[in-house]
């Protein structure tokens, strides 16, 4: 455990006060998540109290998409002291059901492909909010502010990411599968021209975001890594968690159902053009970035998940 995850696990007294401080009267509060960034407590049932030493970033992020619907609303933000250490903390309402990873074993075909309908419902409204520039890159932007087009964005991604893998120096047969990534990346990066204009967009959008209960949308959480791109590009944590799930062994979670709902509803990708070359191209960037970030311990993962991409896997969650 990191002493950020002990030193922001305070005492339950303390907890009450701060909420009690800021006008919810607790009544019960039990631990919720701890990252080595923040701990969570939830309150009454109803509300969720993150706490960390270090700002949130998310605060600003969570503001601007705090009147869209199912994502669970700010009561408040700020900091506080307790023995001369400043916290800041972040309370929002709690969206009430189960991660639909989690519940996905029980859902029905039906219930997935009604669910798929809402969370593209909600993916368009997300969609509306827009800026100049896109911000380009997977969970974090690797470029920001990007004045081009999309196409050209990826371009420069490629560039650095093929960069960062040449000192990582992965092993002879790995460079073989990653060449011909590449090479995929730069016979279809013009499948990127088409562009809508960079839209507001999640950007870790996978089942462990997205709440559900009794077989209805609940709430999506976590929106530190949201950013601006194209509107595709919010689907590619989704195709990674029905590819390849954090664990392997949870493959009896099957959400095709739900992901090709959500292909089908969604009013902002009806109309792109080549998008099964395109969802590629972002699957092979996500690996490939991978790959920079953890070195040696997940070469094998993720040389296997390249092939597995190089293979045609995006086309079998396509509608047909």
């Amino acid at each position: 455990m990191s002493n950020e995850q002990k030193n922001t696990d305070l005492p339950i007294p303390e907890i009450y006060k701060i909420l009690n401080d800021r006008n919810i009267p607790a009544k019960t509060i039990k631990l919720y998540k701890k990252t080595d960034r923040f701990t969570e407590y939830l309150a009454n049932g109803k509300y969720i109290l993150r706490i960390s030493e270090s700002e949130l970033p998310e605060q600003k992020k969570h503001y601007r998409v705090n009147t869209v619907a199912f994502v669970p609303k700010i009561h408040s933000s700020g900091s506080f002291n307790i023995l001369n250490q400043k916290y800041y903390y972040l309370i929002v309402y709690y969206a009430q059901g189960s991660d639909l990873w989690s519940a996905a074993q029980n859902l029905t075909h039906d219930e997935q492909a009604n669910i798929g309908k809402e969370i593209a419902q909600f993916l368009d409204e997300l969609h509306l909010i827009g800026d100049k520039y896109y911000d380009i890159g997977h969970y974090i932007p690797t470029i920001t502010k990007w004045e081009k087009t999309w196409e050209e964005g990826h371009l420069e991604y490629a560039a650095i990411l093929y960069n960062g893998l040449n000192n990582n120096n992965p092993e002879p047969a790995s460079q073989k599968i990653i060449s011909k990534a590449f090479d995929y990346i730069y016979d279809n990066i013009k499948s990127l021209k088409y562009q809508q204009g960079a839209k507001l967009l999640h950007n870790d959008f996978h089942p462990k975001n997205i709440i559900v209960h009794e077989g209805r949308l609940s709430g999506v959480t976590d929106w530190e890594c949201s950013q601006f791109g194209e509107a595709d590009f919010e689907l590619s944590r989704l195709f990674d968690w029905c590819v390849y799930p954090d664990n392997y062994l949870e493959q009896k979670n099957n959400i095709k159902p739900l992901l090709k709902s959500i292909i089908k509803n969604m009013q902002t990708i009806s109309s792109i053009p080549q998008i099964e070359k395109r969802m590629t191209v972002y699957q092979l960037e996500h690996e490939l970035n991978q790959l920079i970030w953890n070195g040696k311990k997940q070469e094998e993962e993720r040389i296997c998940r390249i092939t597995g991409w190089l293979n045609g896997k995006i086309n079998s969650f396509l509608p047909i």
